[in-house]
């Protein structure tokens, strides 16, 4: 089922091999794909189908809209309650692969494992509500509108402005098995001056008062690898953590007070140059060809 939604939410026409366009100026125009093509994106989807949240560390729930950055969203929304429920969304970390999940508030999806969603107390239609997941999901939800259910991980759901009690309701599921494996330095670690890459999570290495597009700027570590715990500063060390100066001093946008941050026990001992390699260590180049205050020859070795 997984490969399934993968080739029809791609927009191929898996009976003739065909693509949509989806460009609005040419919606008529189909491109044709050979079945080579169409096997190479079931083996891409196999082979990254496994890089999926964990539950629950990796999901949230936000009942004042979309969050800002970082996640993706399903909107979960009863038109019959009045109850500002047109800004609540359950929302996974976008790092990471689409777990398939879908919303419908007039009874289950057919061919879906599907989990009700219902509040007994609530007059507005919340009896044919659901929540589906694909046949095969790792994902074995349960609905509780009467407090968290022992022996499970949880994620309230809240409505604040719903007097209907909407307060102590759970969407709760066996914690997702996390990796063991720790990361190791430089193995496990890249650099990237243009987003988040496919299979890595990352934290941003941003510096607001440099105007050189330091906003897409990250720093990563693969997935099936333990979170290394590491924190970015760009006002100081981290009270607490193990931190690595990151100086470039012929860079004028305050690049004097910025620290790259691990906890105390973490066996990363990290180091940093802003000219060159430093001898007898591994290093990974942080380069920003965007920025000319010489960001080409900074390296974070360990």
């Amino acid at each position: 089922p997984y490969l399934l939604h993968m080739i029809r939410s791609s927009g191929i026409n898996a009976e003739y091999g065909e693509l949509v366009s989806s460009n609005p100026l040419y919606p008529q125009v189909p491109i044709t794909f050979a079945m080579k093509d169409i096997i190479l994106l079931v083996l891409l989807a196999l082979v990254s189908a496994d890089n999926l949240p964990i539950w629950p560390d990796e999901f949230k729930w936000s009942s004042a809209g979309r969050p800002s950055s970082g996640w993706d969203c399903i909107i979960i929304l009863e038109s019959a309650d009045p109850h500002t429920w047109s800004d609540n969304y359950f929302c996974w970390k976008n790092t990471r692969n689409n777990p398939i999940i879908y919303w419908q508030s007039w009874g289950p999806i057919e061919g879906m494992r599907c989990t009700q969603i219902t509040e007994a107390a609530d007059p507005h239609t919340w009896q044919d509500n659901y929540l589906c997941v694909l046949e095969d999901s790792p994902y074995h939800f349960s609905w509780s509108s009467a407090g968290a259910i022992a022996g499970m991980s949880c994620i309230q759901w809240l409505e604040t402005a719903d007097p209907h009690t909407w307060g102590d309701n759970f969407l709760c599921a066996p914690p997702t098995i996390k990796p063991s494996k720790t990361a190791v330095f430089p193995d496990d670690f890249r650099w990237s001056g243009w987003y988040p890459p496919r299979g890595y999570d990352c934290i941003q290495i941003h510096e607001r008062a440099d105007p050189h597009t330091w906003h897409d700027n990250y720093f990563c570590w693969r997935w099936g690898v333990k979170d290394p715990g590491m924190k970015w500063s760009s006002a100081g060390p981290i009270l607490g953590m193990k931190c690595t100066r990151i100086l470039e001093t012929a860079d004028p946008h305050t690049w004097l007070d910025n620290w790259l941050c691990v906890p105390r026990d973490s066996k990363l001992n990290l180091s940093w140059s802003p000219a060159g390699e430093l001898p007898d260590k591994n290093c990974i180049r942080w380069i920003e060809t965007a920025d000319p205050n010489s960001w080409r020859d900074n390296f974070l070795c360990g």
